[in-house]
């Protein structure tokens, strides 16, 4: 017998114990298991990774909200204190800084300056807070 008959036997003979389809069948569904665990594996960190990205996200918003309520408050607060300055200049001007206690406009103005000073110390004091919170939780997990 040739070594080419003996190799054609031999195939022969395997096949014959375990059939071609059968080991391609036995490969695939191995295969099969294994994507199918591997997606499942991906699912669970990605949906890990999705709900770190919200909570991130929603710190950052809270904390944008709330450096931008003190931007505005503190453009608010120089733009009274500029209108302010204006009034007490045109008072001087006129030599009235003498009734400057009873003018309605200083009165309204610096009132409202001070509440301002308060609402950004507030929001200032909200701010360090918040952040102190998150750090925290960042060092938790």
């Amino acid at each position: 017998m040739s070594e080419e008959e003996k190799q054609k036997e031999e195939q022969e003979q395997v096949e014959q114990k375990v059939p071609h389809s059968d080991r391609t069948s036995k490969l695939m569904d191995g295969m099969m298991k294994g994507l199918r665990d591997f997606g499942s594996v991906a699912m669970e960190k990605a949906e890990a990774y999705g709900k770190i990205a919200t909570d991130k996200a929603e710190e950052l918003t809270k904390i944008g909200k709330i450096k931008l309520d003190i931007h505005q408050m503190n453009r608010s607060r120089a733009k009274q204190l500029s209108d302010l300055g204006e009034l007490v200049f045109n008072l001087g001007t006129d030599d009235k800084l003498a009734e400057l206690g009873t003018h309605e406009n200083y009165v309204v103005l610096v009132k409202s300056i001070a509440d301002l000073n308060s609402q950004i110390k507030e929001k200032e004091a909200l701010h360090v807070h918040v952040e102190k919170l998150e750090n925290d939780d960042e060092v938790k997990d």
